[in-house]
């Protein structure tokens, strides 16, 4: 039996996908785990003991102790230097060959396409990571009260619930659901040097994504769903391309919606990292039209074969045409999206392949 040791230190949703696959593998009996919520060292070394915040976007595993692996899902390409000098394996979210040092070459990896899911059971694991965590985003107190609060009313984005296998019968009509990112609201984690550089990327996002919803709208007409969710940066900036339901973007409401649109648009996220709607995607089987990819995804995962790629909006509607109209391709794309999901992109198969690569064949 291989035993994984967690090593967690956040509440962040980042790690959800994650958690939720060595849960899964544990309860298929393929791994044992063990949890380290509080303890920051390991055989004299203190990974992540004095990071910010921004840098709890991850994890340690420890493999038969003998092995460390680090999780990286960050948006962008920044490596966490405290995690690579302990781990044997790193495995990154946002990767790009070119960005990696030559003297790390060996030992970081490509993640993989990330989205929010839990196993649907409040376990020892959840209760702990939430509750007896003292790296925690909110006081227990806060987390308690939340989730009482919610019991029975919020919608949680479970295994059973987040992905769906191709939907054929459903007519083709688009779906591009988005939000602005307000770039006087600084959440990057980094130095205040680069406040600057972070209003950029969100000025750019939001001008992309802004042109994309124009253009779909006027050209596809009621074939079209979509808009920005409602805040107050939105509605001050764009009034006009706000969803037309206020409600629309709350989680069930939108999970619900995706499962009735055939095609979806998705648009470079943070850091030029892959939004976490390209991963929601994919799991539900969707024919997809995205802008460029920039950081790698594991397995066969190509341009053509599983989405359709854009840098215009007026290339956006091209592309969402000839999947309109050509049903063979559109439920091709969703046939292979499928079987990566299944294959790769499932919360058990990631991580399984991360400790394959870990371990060796002989898993």
């Amino acid at each position: 039996m291989i035993h994984c040791k967690i090593y967690i230190y956040s509440t962040s949703e980042h790690i959800s996908q994650l958690c939720t696959g060595f849960q899964l593998l544990e309860s298929q009996k393929k791994i044992e785990l063990s949890y380290n919520f509080n303890a920051y060292s390991r055989n004299g070394k203190t990974p992540l003991q004095t990071v910010r915040p921004y840098d709890l976007q991850g994890m340690f595993v420890v493999v038969n102790n003998t092995i460390t692996i680090f999780y990286d899902t960050t948006d962008g390409e920044r490596l966490l230097t405290e995690a690579l000098e302990v781990s044997d394996f790193y495995f990154k979210r946002s990767y790009r060959p070119q960005a990696i040092p030559d003297q790390y070459k060996d030992v970081v990896f490509p993640l993989g396409l990330n989205y929010e899911v839990y196993t649907g059971m409040f376990d020892k694991l959840e209760f702990s990571r939430f509750f007896a965590n003292s790296r925690n985003f909110k006081s227990p107190k806060e987390l308690l009260k939340s989730v009482l609060r919610n019991i029975g009313l919020k919608y949680n984005p479970t295994i059973n619930n987040m992905h769906r296998a191709p939907q054929r019968a459903h007519k083709p009509k688009v779906l591009f659901m988005a939000r602005t990112w307000n770039p006087d609201n600084y959440t990057g984690g980094y130095p205040a040097e680069n406040w600057e550089v972070w209003k950029s990327l969100c000025n750019n996002i939001n001008k992309t994504r802004a042109t994309v919803i124009r253009t779909l709208r006027k050209e596809l007409g009621y074939q079209f769903y979509g808009g920005f969710s409602q805040n107050q940066y939105t509605a001050d900036n764009y009034r006009d391309l706000l969803l037309s339901d206020e409600g629309a973007s709350a989680k069930k409401r939108y999970i619900n919606r995706l499962s009735e649109y055939p095609i979806c648009i998705a648009t470079t996220g943070l850091y030029n990292s892959i939004g976490w709607k390209f991963g929601e995607y994919v799991a539900f089987s969707k024919a997809i039209v995205s802008e460029k990819l920039n950081h790698h995804v594991p397995g066969d995962f190509e341009r053509g074969k599983n989405y359709s790629e854009f840098s215009t909006a007026e290339e956006c509607v091209e592309e969402a045409f000839i999947l309109f109209e050509d049903n063979a391709a559109r439920e091709q794309m969703m046939e292979n999206n499928y079987q990566y999901y299944n294959q790769y992109l499932a919360p058990d198969k990631m991580v399984w392949r991360t400790l394959e690569k870990a371990i060796g064949k002989s898993l």
